[in-house]
């Protein structure tokens, strides 16, 4: 599995240019981008850090990853390990459905409209839904999104608390 990763990785792992950041901002009020730190973005002084618990100095992969953010707050740390304790993560960059909990509880507000436009794992799209928030997801990569879509159909497919509600209005 690993090396399948890597190719995949080398095929598509190339940095958005301006002009698709351009567009970011022009749609949308506030952003929050993952791997930031590896783009052109203006300065900011609200960093969110996902510090990986469970992994080592010695390991290969990343101890932490940063989102850069459009909001003008303090730098804010989560803690979290980057294993999927259901063992299905299929995403190489796969962050988990509990970091994108705390960052929409923390950074949206009710009525908000998450975009979404790497939604690889579909894991922001699951916690959009779980927080009720509307959502717009895209995955250029078609295996990728056939999974991230298997994922969030199947959170559909069980009731929550605002779709209870939702039926009520």
């Amino acid at each position: 599995m690993g090396g399948e990763i890597r190719k995949k990785i080398i095929a598509w792992d190339v940095a958005p240019g301006k002009s698709f950041f351009d567009e970011i901002f022009r749609v949308s009020r506030n952003q929050i981008i993952w791997g930031g730190n590896y783009f052109e973005l203006p300065p900011t002084r609200c960093f969110l850090i996902w510090r990986k618990l469970t992994i080592s100095e010695k390991f290969s992969m990343a101890m932490a990853e940063y989102a850069w953010t459009s909001f003008n707050l303090n730098a804010k740390v989560y803690e979290h390990a980057p294993q999927d304790p259901t063992g299905r993560r299929f995403h190489p960059t796969e962050k988990p459905l509990d970091l994108y909990m705390w960052v929409i509880s923390n950074y949206a507000k009710p009525g908000d409209k998450i975009l979404d436009p790497m939604a690889g794992s579909g894991n922001c799209l699951r916690a959009c839904r779980l927080t009720g928030h509307d959502y717009v997801g895209f995955e250029i990569d078609p295996e990728y999104y056939e999974k991230a879509n298997a994922r969030l159909e199947e959170e559909k497919a069980q009731m929550n608390i605002f779709d209870y509600l939702k039926e009520d209005t």
